[in-house]
């Protein structure tokens, strides 16, 4: 009886240790993707089309993800890509990018109709999609970040980033899981 008692108590210990390390793995998720984002920029050309003058800022609008958001302030902060600034910009609930953006990251708390119509408003568009999803890559994501062996990963869609009239260089197709045609 008193070993199952011992177990008992070291589990129950063990709980909030089990509990804090998956939160910091998480927020360490959160900084990687944000990462990544801010370093998509260097990666992409646009054409001129995408920006109102030589001067207009890269534009990362964030639907769903307040987390990556704020991390991605962080790492933009005063930072500048090919000459132009950087933003973050939240896009609410009933928000639709528009024209409003270069890179559009779709989080995964977004449901599917929700992701499914940011998506759709920004295909044809200078827009760089980017999204998470584990089981699929959805249609019209230029890129979809997944997860693989503990660590962020992303896939890159060449049809997708040619519909919308993007040019990704041969360092960012290098580094992908998986290019694919579709």
């Amino acid at each position: 009886m008193g070993l199952r008692r011992a177990l008992t108590v070291a589990l129950i210990l063990a709980a909030p240790l089990c509990a804090a390390a998956e939160a910091e793995a998480l927020a360490l998720n959160q900084r990687v993707k944000a990462a990544f984002l801010y370093k998509f920029t260097a990666f992409v050309e646009w054409p001129q089309k995408a920006f109102a003058d030589p001067q207009s800022p890269i534009v990362i609008a964030v639907a769903g993800a307040d987390v990556i958001a704020h991390e991605l302030e962080l790492a933009i902060a005063d930072r500048t890509v090919a000459g132009r600034p950087l933003q973050v910009r939240r896009l609410g609930p009933a928000e639709k990018p528009g024209d409003c953006c270069q890179i559009l990251f779709v989080g995964a708390r977004n449901e599917a109709g929700r992701a499914a119509e940011l998506l759709a408003n920004a295909q044809g568009r200078p827009v760089l999609t980017v999204t998470e999803r584990e089981s699929e890559h959805p249609r019209g994501s230029v890129i979809n970040f997944v997860p693989s062996d503990d660590r962020v990963r992303f896939d890159i869609s060449r049809e997708a980033a040619e519909r919308n009239n993007l040019q990704l260089r041969s360092q960012l197709l290098g580094v992908a899981r998986q290019v694919r045609p579709q």
